[in-house]
């Protein structure tokens, strides 16, 4: 009986008209379907609970941190975007806080006013200003990586395909609620919520792995001790923590594209496996159907299917192989996308304009300094005729101290060193015998890209640049401006820390240069 119940299962495989392949067809393609879709979904959660396991792990054991979060720099679009999970809040906090309306906006998904992480320009929001200024502190640029190799900076690394995996950088914490009343910062709602919930101090490290390129930012109370918070072992341990977080996103890709491949090489086994079963069965089946009954067509007739038909799979899958490691082809196309996206715009709002009252408080300071270095320069011209203030470049700057107060290059130390090294370059440029267009233009063009590199990047003094590169002002002019400069500052300082709502200078960074030029006396040790 076990003999002739397996003959007729194998003549009923023979027999299967092709009309029952057809009809069972959709149904198989909506199960492989629902299959592949469990296993994308299974994949991204395990993705999801790996890297929020490493940003919690990090934020309990950091001291003072109360909040992290990872972004990922998307190449595409230019913008940063936030992963799903890769954010953690202290749950002690939140649970104190949970009448804090703000807090609760921020980590509470099922409220119907949850403010989601959009995807923020360079610039925009927290996460894009400490993007901004680390990018312009060079955390991992390309041009510095063989000055790092030589020997001078410690804490590189190199894999085979020459990809910095770790550059030596430091935490730097920032005030959030400065860079949230910033007149340059766009309105950007979860940063104004996080100054509302209590996040005074935030730091941001970013990372680079294989061309995954990101940042973790680290977040801490106003009330926190930034001695503790700067010290040698926590800041060494929200660098390596940085690093481990940035590895685990950058695996995401490579780690899904292997898993791909492993599948679909036991696809095609699978599939030739069932191409043989098959083949057998159409084969014995036809044996068997002679046997029994007589007078039958005789099995050399029956053509039983080709094996080669079922061998597509396992060509289209090499083909697949083939396409994952081949390198993409259209970048020129892809990058003149990206300059188009890019030139339409962030679709941010613009910054709102200034409220009456600061406008008042601007023309003031801006009247009365400009008033101040007007009689400055005729005091100067009564005494000796050749010397006077060379004036243009000071409208610039009484736009940045009044009207932009917050900003960088409206700082005392930019104001001065990038004013010093920009008239130095210019004034050195009248020394070269080139036609004078190019003369203007190279030395001015030199005074910025000095400016820019030493980190003093000052846009008045790049007006200066260009008026010194005319050859009509002398070295006496430039200390004359230097002068006005450090007036003008004085000036700033007073007028603008009257206002309750103002602070400046937010740094004076001299502190950098001090230790460049006059580096401390090394202690002798007995």
């Amino acid at each position: 009986m076990a003999t002739k119940n397996s003959d007729h299962v194998v003549i009923e495989m023979a027999q299967r008209s092709p009309a029952d392949e057809k009809d069972g067809a959709p149904a198989r393609r909506e199960k492989q379907g629902a299959s592949a879709h469990a296993r994308e979904k299974r994949d991204d959660d395990f993705d999801r609970d790996m890297l929020y396991r490493a940003i919690a792990d990090t934020g309990r054991w950091a001291y003072g941190t109360v909040s992290v979060e990872a972004w990922v720099f998307s190449e595409q679009t230019g913008k940063l975007i936030r992963p799903e999970r890769a954010f953690w809040f202290d749950p002690v906090v939140v649970h104190d806080g949970a009448d804090n309306e703000a807090l609760m906006r921020l980590v509470d998904h099922e409220r119907e006013d949850f403010v989601r992480p959009d995807p923020l320009a360079p610039g925009i929001g927290l996460a894009g200003a400490l993007w901004s200024e680390l990018s312009h502190r060079n955390a991992f640029p390309a041009m510095n990586m063989q000055r790092h190799l030589s020997g001078r900076g410690a804490g590189v690394a190199q894999d085979g395909m020459n990809n910095v995996i770790s550059l030596s950088r430091n935490v730097v914490w920032r005030e959030v609620e400065p860079i949230s009343n910033d007149p340059d910062q766009p309105y950007n709602l979860r940063l104004q919520l996080a100054v509302e919930a209590g996040i005074g101090l935030a730091a941001g490290v970013q990372f680079q792995f294989r061309g995954t390129k990101g940042l973790v930012i680290y977040m801490a109370r106003g009330t926190t001790d930034v001695d503790k918070l700067k010290s040698v072992n926590n800041e060494r341990y929200l660098l390596s923590a940085a690093d481990v977080i940035g590895s685990i996103v950058a695996m995401r890709g490579p780690r899904h594209v292997c898993l791909e491949e492993r599948r679909a090489e036991r696809e095609a086994v699978r599939r030739r496996l069932k191409a043989k079963m098959v083949a057998f069965a159409n084969i014995g089946g036809c044996f068997l159907h002679k046997n029994m009954h007589e007078g039958a067509t005789p099995a050399s007739s029956v053509k039983p299917q080709p094996a080669t038909a079922h061998s597509k799979p396992s060509s289209s899958i090499s083909g697949s192989k083939q396409q994952i490691g081949a390198p993409s082809g259209g970048s020129f196309k892809s990058k003149l996308r990206m300059i188009v996206r890019k030139w339409m715009g962030a679709n941010n709002a613009p910054p709102p304009p200034m409220i009456t009252s600061e406008c008042i408080w601007t023309f003031c300071g801006c009247f009365l300094t400009l008033l101040m270095l007007l009689n400055f320069s005729n005091a100067i011209s009564k005494r000796k005729p050749d010397y006077s203030l060379v004036l243009g470049p000071f409208g610039a700057l009484m736009t940045l101290q009044y009207s932009l107060a917050a900003a960088p290059a409206s700082q005392p130390r930019n104001a001065i060193i990038g004013q010093a090294i920009a008239i130095a370059v210019a004034m050195g440029s009248t020394y070269v015998p080139i036609e004078t267009n190019l003369r203007r233009s190279l030395g001015t063009a030199i005074a910025i890209t000095a400016m820019a590199r030493l980190g003093v990047t000052h846009p008045p003094a790049g007006a200066a640049a260009l008026i010194f590169t005319g050859g009509k002002e002398s070295w006496g002019n430039m200390g004359i401006m230097l002068a006005g400069n450090v007036l003008a500052i004085v000036f700033a300082t007073v007028i603008n820390d009257m206002n309750v709502k103002r602070q400046y200078p937010t740094f004076w960074g001299f502190g950098h240069w001090r230790k460049m030029f006059f580096p401390a006396p090394k202690k002798n040790v007995e």
